[in-house]
C-alpha cells in the first residue's frame, strides 16, 4: 500500500486494487504520515522476565542452531514460564536478531578479457585399449563460457604449454587475461597475489602477450575449479565411454554468445609456435 500511494496512485485506485475500502487506506496513511506505532511492540513480553535464563541457554547450544520449541519446555519445566512459544520467539527475534545476509555480487568480464584454466584428472580412462591416467585442460572463456577442452598424460610444462596452444587455436585468439589455479607449471611459489610466476610459464605469457592472474588459496569460490565442467565433459565421451585418443577434443554445445566471446580474443600473428621436444618440465 505504501509502495503504491509513494508512486503516486490515488487512495481509491489503491482500494480497489487491494480490495479494501477507501476509508482503510485514509486510516493508514495518516497513520504512517504521523509515524504512529503499533502498540502491540510496545508491550512487555512474557519471556524477557527469564532473560537471564535464555542468555544462559543460548550459550549452551553448539553448532549454531536453535530449537525455541525445546527452549519454550526448557523455560516452562526449569523457571516455571507460563507463556506461549509465540511469547518465546517474538523475544527471540527481537534479542537476538538474524545476522545480515551478504549480497552476492556477480561481475562480468567484458568480451575476451578474462580465460579460466585448470586441470582435470580422468584415472583408469581407456582411450583405445589400455587404462591410462589422462588428464584435460580446460580453458573457458569468462565472457561467453565457451570451452576447450585438450587431453594429455601429464601434468608437465610441455603439456601444459602444449594445451594452452591448442585451446587457443580452437578459441580463435587469446584472451588478455588467464586466471589459474596454483599449478607449480604456472606459480613457482606461494599462491595467489603474492605468488611468483614460473620463469618458464612468465616468458611463454610473455611471448603471447597474455596476464597470469593466480586464484586466490583458500576461498572456494575464487577458485577457477571446473569439476562440473569435468563431469560435463565425462557424460560427452564416445557412447562407448571412452575418448577415441589421447588428445581428443570435448566439444561443448552451442554458447549463444560465443560468436561475440571470440571476437574479443586477440589472434597472434604470426600463430604460437608449438614447444620443441625435449623442452618439457625436465628441460625448463
Amino acid at each position: 500500500m505504501a509502495v503504491l500511494l509513494e508512486r503516486g496512485r490515488s487512495q481509491s485506485a489503491v482500494a480497489r486494487l487491494l480490495g479494501v475500502s477507501e476509508g482503510a487506506v485514509r486510516y493508514h496513511r495518516k497513520r504512517w504520515s504521523a509515524d504512529a506505532a503499533d502498540g502491540r511492540s510496545r508491550q512487555e513480553l512474557k519471556a524477557a522476565a527469564h532473560a537471564e535464563a535464555i542468555f544462559h541457554w543460548r550459550d549452551q547450544q553448539e553448532g549454531g542452531r536453535v530449537n525455541l520449541a525445546a527452549l519454550h519446555d526448557w523455560l516452562r519445566c526449569e523457571h516455571g514460564h507460563d507463556g506461549s512459544l509465540k511469547s518465546v520467539q517474538r523475544y527471540w527475534s527481537r534479542t537476538y536478531p538474524a545476522p545480515a545476509i551478504r549480497a552476492r555480487r556477480r561481475v562480468e568480464t567484458p568480451a575476451g578479457a578474462q580465460a579460466r584454466v585448470d586441470w582435470a584428472e580422468f584415472p583408469g580412462a581407456v582411450p583405445g585399449d589400455e587404462v591410462v591416467d589422462l588428464v584435460a585442460l580446460i580453458v573457458t572463456l569468462s565472457w561467453s563460457r565457451k570451452r576447450a577442452v585438450v587431453w594429455a598424460r601429464s601434468k608437465d610444462m610441455l603439456s601444459w604449454q602444449s594445451c594452452q596452444i591448442a585451446s587457443f587455436r580452437r578459441l580463435g585468439g587469446v584472451p588478455a587475461v588467464l586466471r589459474i589455479d596454483n599449478v607449480k607449471t604456472a606459480i613457482a611459489k606461494g599462491a595467489g597475489a603474492w605468488g611468483v610466476i614460473n620463469e618458464t610459464c612468465r616468458r611463454f605469457a610473455a611471448q603471447l602477450k597474455f596476464h597470469v592472474d593466480a586464484c586466490q588459496p583458500r576461498p572456494p569460490g575464487a577458485r577457477a575449479r571446473s569439476s562440473a565442467m569435468c563431469a560435463s565433459c565425462a557424460r560427452r565421451w564416445t557412447p562407448a565411454g571412452k575418448p577415441s585418443t589421447a588428445s581428443s577434443t570435448c566439444k561443448p554445445p552451442p554458447t549463444p554468445g560465443w560468436p561475440n566471446g571470440r571476437s574479443g580474443c586477440v589472434a597472434r600473428s604470426p600463430a604460437p609456435p608449438s614447444p620443441r621436444p625435449g623442452h618439457g618440465s625436465a628441460g625448463c
